[in-house]
């Protein structure tokens, strides 16, 4: 649907400004139109490989392996473990359903662990409380490229023997002393769908630098066979493989990642310059080491703020619900800090292509509701 279209549904007349959308420069389309022309066999081949191993790279892990999307990386992940019937599997209660569902996926028990209050991120002293005989995997999600306290949970990990994954779709471009994240524990998760710093429209990859786990993975996602284009399967395995098409996309993206990192970090400065005076709208920092995936901010009555910014023309979206509020987990109870900020949470436009008068725009009108 056109911006014009769109923008009769809107009361007024100031350009209609997306939460998010996907952003290519022309060098990235005509890639994808080259090899549209080109003797190609759209299937996952060289390309992929070839994005494989420059993500690698820029993530300074030893192995990388792209499926469909975020939530099969993170399945993928629980299944090759093969862990024994009734494990936990413990995750934070602020998160993507998705990051929750993968333990149920996979036929584990769900635990859901309160965040701090201090970044949003899963707390270590929740994480403690929660902790059983049966624990046996952390799903840590770095929420909104946040680091968190990572470091504290890797300790407890290492010293319960829990299995530390970690979910960083929001984080490309986030470090922890020098590495960058999704290198912290066994595997880390990534995902390329629409409005993630670097999209394919769908996609996901894990990071390991555990080569016996990678080959599991490299397998699990072929059918359960080695070699392409033979049917001997001596192991299980699903189809879970992406396109050429994805990669090539994917490639044009990471080859100017530095510049997209850069203009992330601006856009939420630029947010955090304007809005800090304002005592009743909340902003958790971004640190030198961080990259956010987009820009969000708790206040109260967010739903009466919400719809005066759309008849302004500025679209936003609710931060993701506390998992425990939704039906399907809803028996879960006593997670204070994340049924408080999940519930006053919305993300601003975060666009590649925002510009600053825009953010002064969301900025101003924004002000001037919450006062």
């Amino acid at each position: 649907m056109k911006q014009k279209k769109l923008q009769k549904n809107y009361k007024s007349k100031e350009p209609l400004l997306y939460q998010i959308k996907p952003v290519f420069k022309k060098e990235i389309k005509d890639d994808l139109i080259n090899y549209i022309k080109g003797d190609n066999w759209f299937t996952e081949f060289k390309f992929t490989k070839k994005f494989e191993e420059k993500f690698a790279k820029y993530t300074n892990s030893k192995y990388c392996i792209c499926f469909p999307n975020g939530t099969l990386t993170m399945s993928s992940v629980l299944d090759c473990l093969k862990l024994n019937k009734g494990s936990e599997v413990l995750v934070s209660n602020y998160t993507m359903v998705a990051t929750a569902n993968v333990a149920k996926f996979t036929g584990h028990k769900l635990k859901l662990v309160d965040i701090s209050d201090k970044d949003l991120c899963m707390c270590p002293e929740d994480l403690m409380k929660k902790i059983s005989k049966k624990s046996k995997v952390v799903i840590f999600t770095h929420m909104n490229g946040r680091i968190g306290q990572i470091d504290k949970i890797k300790k407890i990990c290492r010293r319960k023997n829990i299995i530390l994954i970690e979910d960083a779709a929001h984080a490309i471009g986030s470090f922890f002393k020098k590495k960058h994240v999704g290198n912290l524990g066994i595997a880390g998760s990534f995902s390329f769908s629409m409005p993630k710093l670097i999209t394919m429209g769908q996609g996901g990859a894990i990071i390991t630098n555990n080569r016996n786990l990678a080959n599991k993975l490299r397998l699990y996602k072929n059918f359960g066979r080695k070699n392409s284009g033979e049917d001997i399967h001596n192991y299980f395995g699903y189809n879970l493989k992406i396109t050429d098409m994805q990669s090539v996309l994917g490639l044009g993206q990471l080859k100017i990642i530095k510049s997209l990192i850069k203009k992330k970090k601006n856009i939420f400065k630029r947010y955090e310059s304007k809005l800090k005076k304002n005592i009743k709208i909340k902003l958790f920092k971004i640190k030198k080491n961080e990259t956010p995936w987009s820009v969000d901010v708790y206040i109260d009555n967010i739903k009466k703020i919400k719809k005066i910014l759309e008849k302004k023309n500025i679209l936003t979206r609710y931060v993701y619900p506390p998992l425990n509020s939704q039906k399907i987990y809803k028996n879960i109870k006593n997670l204070p800090i994340s049924e408080h900020f999940c519930t006053r949470g919305l993300w601003l436009p975060s666009s590649l292509d925002l510009k600053n008068k825009d953010i002064d725009r969301v900025c101003k009108v924004l002000n001037q509701i919450v006062n």
